[in-house]
């Protein structure tokens, strides 16, 4: 398959043409920074990255976890993750899993941590994935959502839950249609 090569996030990314990748130029930056600030990610901590894509969220956040940090990745789709492999190959402190999100979580090999970055498809997350990342305890969860219903039903299940959307910022990725890319930021309640 061809390759494509993006810059974003200080870093370069090169993935076959076929993952999933913002259409937008500045996208992925805008995405990223808002993702940093909402999170304000901590030397040492640990990042669970689910529905990662080729690894931008958690390439972008690692330096500030800093070598003591940890990063876990979250992808079921097996060209993205061939993606992630080839541009965080240099990155140790990422660990690259190739698994459905419902699954990986379901399997339990994660007991805590302490933030996460959600970036589901258009469907959302669902109840049992938020349910899931609930019980993980994080202090604080970035969601990045392209279909306000989806991000409506995860919200509802998050308050169930005891947590509460603390901050929203939304996107025009795609001028002149109805679609808007939304950032929110969980905190226990």
């Amino acid at each position: 398959l061809a390759k494509v090569t993006q810059h974003a996030a200080g870093r370069e990314w090169t993935f076959d043409a076929t993952a999933f990748w913002q259409v937008h130029p500045g996208a992925a930056d805008a995405l990223v920074n808002a993702v940093r600030t909402m999170l304000r990610p901590k030397s040492g901590e640990h990042l669970v990255d689910l529905y990662a894509g080729v690894g931008l969220f958690a390439g972008s956040l690692v330096d500030a976890l800093g070598p003591g940090g940890r990063v876990d990745t979250v992808e079921a789709d097996e060209t993205a993750v061939k993606g992630a492999r080839r541009s965080l190959h240099d990155t140790p402190t990422i660990h690259i899993h190739h698994d459905r999100v419902d699954r990986w979580l379901r399997r339990g090999p994660l007991r805590r941590c302490d933030l996460i970055v959600l970036d589901p498809p258009r469907t959302g997350a669902g109840k049992e994935v938020m349910e899931r990342i609930s019980a993980l305890s994080p202090r604080a969860i970035a969601y990045v959502a392209c279909d306000p219903a989806a991000l409506a039903r995860d919200v509802a299940t998050a308050r169930q839950h005891g947590w509460d959307i603390t901050a929203l910022r939304a996107f025009d990725l795609f001028p002149m249609t109805h679609h808007l890319e939304t950032v929110g930021t969980f905190i226990r309640a």
